[in-house]
């Protein structure tokens, strides 16, 4: 009886054994590749998806915009005013209610296991508010010249303005297409179950990050190389906005000389 009991008892530990280690195999496995990827893309997907509205945001007024510029006249010009006074007003408000990001616990695991470094991620959460800024600085640009133009008189824009608008609807055309190889980088050498998860959560949802010309990149150097695409794209614009700006000043320069 008593060799029997010590069976039975040694039978109860080892079922205890196996299932301690099945919930710690649970446990990495929840916070590694075999179903972490799930809480991660959950999270970017809404950090992205906040970012990817405030450029769709930022589209819908410089469209706006362009209306104006194409038929120029009262009614297009108060529609252009409008939207870029109402996206410049909810971008400042969210930039002010905007709080740091803190990165989970369960998170950090999961980052490691895929080779992903945690200070960029954090780095890419908080970037919204930097976004934002820049937005609005744009917008009250372009609202100054709009307002202007009700003074001058609706019909015939300024070619500050036309200019103005070309420079940033360019610019912005890169900065969606860098925004969508920034997603890239992340899940480039994923594939299958989980690839289709990055689709599903964030891919499919984009309203604005991304051109027609933009293609998914299998690698990470893939996404890199067309990250340095686009940043040499937005710097090589930025120097024309420089350019024409310089040259705006020294014809004012030359205008005060003349003056008695």
């Amino acid at each position: 009886m008593r060799e029997k009991k010590r069976g039975k008892t040694g039978i109860w530990a080892l079922l205890a054994a196996l299932a301690v280690g099945l919930m710690l195999a649970c446990l990495a496995g929840c916070g590694g590749k075999d179903g972490g990827y799930r809480i991660l893309v959950d999270d970017f997907a809404e950090i992205t998806l906040a970012q990817d509205g405030d450029s769709a945001a930022y589209d819908r007024a410089l469209g706006a915009v362009r209306a104006y510029l194409e038929n120029p006249g009262e009614e297009t010009l108060q529609y252009a005013l409008s939207e870029v006074t109402e996206v410049r007003e909810q971008m400042e408000a969210d930039g002010a209610n905007l709080k740091p990001y803190e990165l989970r616990e369960e998170l950090v695991p999961v980052l490691e296991s895929y080779g992903l470094d945690r200070e960029e991620y954090v780095i890419n959460a908080d970037m919204r508010a930097s976004y934002l800024s820049g937005y609005v600085e744009s917008l009250k640009n372009l609202e100054f010249y709009l307002e202007l133009a009700e003074i001058t008189g609706p019909e015939n824009p300024s070619s500050t303005l036309e200019f103005l608008y070309g420079f940033r609807s360019e610019y912005q055309s890169y900065t969606r297409d860098f925004c969508y190889y920034g997603i890239n980088y992340w899940f480039a050498d994923w594939e299958g179950e989980e690839l289709a998860y990055v689709q599903e959560q964030v891919l499919d949802h984009l309203k604005s990050f991304g051109t027609d010309g933009a293609v998914w990149e299998n690698s990470r150097e893939g996404a890199e190389r067309k990250l340095d695409l686009c940043l040499g794209q937005m710097e090589e614009c930025q120097r024309g906005f420089e350019e024409y700006l310089g040259e705006i000043q020294r014809e004012l320069y030359e205008m005060e000389a003349e003056q008695p």
